[in-house]
């Protein structure tokens, strides 16, 4: 037996005795937590499989909210590659840079007079310049996990934020 997802919510709004504003105030805070929820996760697992620093993860989702205007909530994810020289434990070898435990061979630290800031680069032709930053694509990792993470664990966070902030609305807790 198919149960629309409709006729489960006026089922739970005849059941609890909730009104309409109720229901769409409820719907808005589950989905605010279950966004905020994939945020966190979805950047600790990125972070673990790729061994990257949190932070630098983090600092590239971000969460449009919704609200009764615009009842959707978004994540906003920008998986374009992290430069090597912001992982942690970047070291000179003589052959080449190792930076987060993995090793970049023909790599090398430097300070370029046009951004003043130390980086990890790699020569594109045989002579001195022009060189190029050396990057980590995250992009296949990331993308991958948004997609489990929406098709099984999200709709159950969601359905346990939801009931939860029924009862909230209707004094049940």
């Amino acid at each position: 037996m198919n149960v629309s997802v409709d006729s489960q919510i006026k089922k739970i709004v005849s059941d609890l005795n909730v009104f309409p504003d109720q229901v769409q105030q409820a719907s808005i805070f589950a989905l605010n937590r279950t966004a905020e929820w994939m945020k966190g996760t979805l950047a600790k697992d990125i972070s673990a499989e790729q061994r990257i620093k949190l932070k630098l993860i983090r600092d590239r989702i971000s969460i449009q909210k919704a609200n009764k205007q615009n009842p959707q909530a978004q994540l906003l994810c920008n998986f374009k590659s992290v430069y090597v020289k912001d992982l942690s434990n970047v070291r000179q070898t003589p052959t080449g840079v190792i930076a987060g435990g993995v090793m970049y061979p023909h790599a090398f630290i430097a300070t370029l007079k046009k951004g003043g800031k130390p980086g990890v680069y790699r020569r594109i032709t045989t002579k001195r310049f022009p060189v190029k930053s050396v990057t980590v694509s995250i992009f296949d990792d990331a993308s991958r996990r948004v997609e489990t993470l929406i098709g099984t664990e999200a709709k159950q966070v969601f359905e346990k934020r939801f009931l939860h902030e029924i009862k909230r609305a209707t004094g049940a807790i």
